[in-house]
């Protein structure tokens, strides 16, 4: 999930440890732990599970052993992954998951403190069964340590509004807009993001290009709960919509913009990255001197195995009026919107 995943980069740091050299020594005795990330969607045909291992390095700095793969990556055939699936109380199948570097794939890991190639990752090759629960079991081979986490599928949800492709959509007025779904089952925290796209015509060569940016109009709201009878709602200004836009670009006197479309993601997240948002703003609150342990739910390791689910509304269309305000509204008139053409001033009243 886009928003709701960057709660995993903030709590999975302190799980990976290193030993400064200092007289006072402030670690205990290393035991090697596995540290799982995991979003199952049942949506996909193809989903990937990340696993690293814990490091420590006598008098080694915590940053130059993280940036080194063999050091937070385990090798192929040193691990034994597989997915289990339980229904009912009983185990219907069971999937061995492939060793797989992302990079050979097109998936690419975003830069950062961690090595980001290899990406190392373990594919799940099958459909899933949103009504099942799933079993993360791996095996060390080594030392034939075991480490296991489980999941319900967060299952698709209805959108109310915006929901219809291909429709038309109006920001122009001076009232609110109201986005609204339907409660995803086993689902409890949700993110809305808007991808405004549109193209740049550059006048001294005609060139033109294709642009999108993202707006997370809200980002680890919370369910009532995970059996899906109640709404979630979020309501704003629709003028807040033109100071997004005014706020992510630039001015450019050599370009001439047009609106493509909007689209629409909404991320539902179970109840494993609900619990570990709580316990991220325990970290960070008031208390943080009492604060519990990082959580996790994976026995016997660190990280987060849970599940996730999108619905998109794609294709929406700015409506003339919608238009006509990006072109020539107080907000966003110096940044060359095209306005309708059924505006007087079309193609452009910034250019009257």
């Amino acid at each position: 999930m886009r928003r709701l995943l960057g709660i995993i980069a903030f709590c999975i740091l302190p799980f990976f440890q290193w030993r400064c050299d200092n007289t006072l020594q402030i670690n205990g005795n290393y035991e090697e732990k596995v540290v799982v990330y995991g979003l199952l969607n049942y949506g996909q045909d193809t989903n990937y599970i990340r696993i690293q291992k814990t490091f420590l390095g006598e008098n080694t700095s915590a940053l130059n052993l993280a940036s080194q793969a063999g050091e937070n990556y385990y090798s192929a055939g040193e691990l034994e992954v597989k997915l289990e699936q339980w229904k009912f109380g009983a185990l219907v199948n069971t999937t061995f998951c492939d060793y797989v570097d992302g990079d050979t794939l097109g998936i690419e890991k975003d830069s950062g403190v961690f090595a980001s190639s290899p990406n190392i990752l373990y594919r799940i090759c099958m459909p899933l069964d949103s009504s099942s629960t799933y079993k993360l079991h791996i095996l060390r081979l080594e030392d034939s340590s075991i480490f296991t986490a489980e999941t319900n599928l967060v299952q698709s949800f209805y959108l109310f509004s915006p929901t219809k492709p291909n429709a038309y959509i109006s920001f122009a007025d001076t009232g609110n807009i109201t986005y609204t779904c339907k409660q995803a089952v086993n689902g409890m925290i949700y993110d809305l993001v808007m991808t405004f796209r549109y193209a740049e015509v550059r006048h001294i060569n005609g060139d033109s290009t294709i642009h999108s940016i993202d707006w997370v109009i809200f980002d680890n709201k919370e369910g009532t709960g995970t059996i899906g009878i109640s709404n979630l709602n979020y309501t704003l200004s629709r003028h807040a919509f033109y100071s997004f836009i005014a706020s992510s670009l630039e001015v450019d006197t050599a370009v001439t913009r047009y609106a493509i479309n909007i689209n629409y993601a909404w991320y539902a997240g179970g109840i494993e990255l609900y619990d570990q948002y709580l316990n991220l703003l325990a970290n960070l609150g008031l208390n943080e001197d009492y604060i519990s342990p990082e959580y996790t739910n994976v026995n016997g390791g660190l990280g987060i195995f849970s599940s996730r689910y999108i619905e998109a509304a794609n294709n929406l269309i700015l409506d003339d009026i919608s238009l006509d305000s990006l072109s020539c509204g107080a907000i966003t008139r110096q940044l060359r919107f095209v306005g309708s053409a059924s505006n007087h001033d079309y193609p452009a009243c910034w250019e009257q």
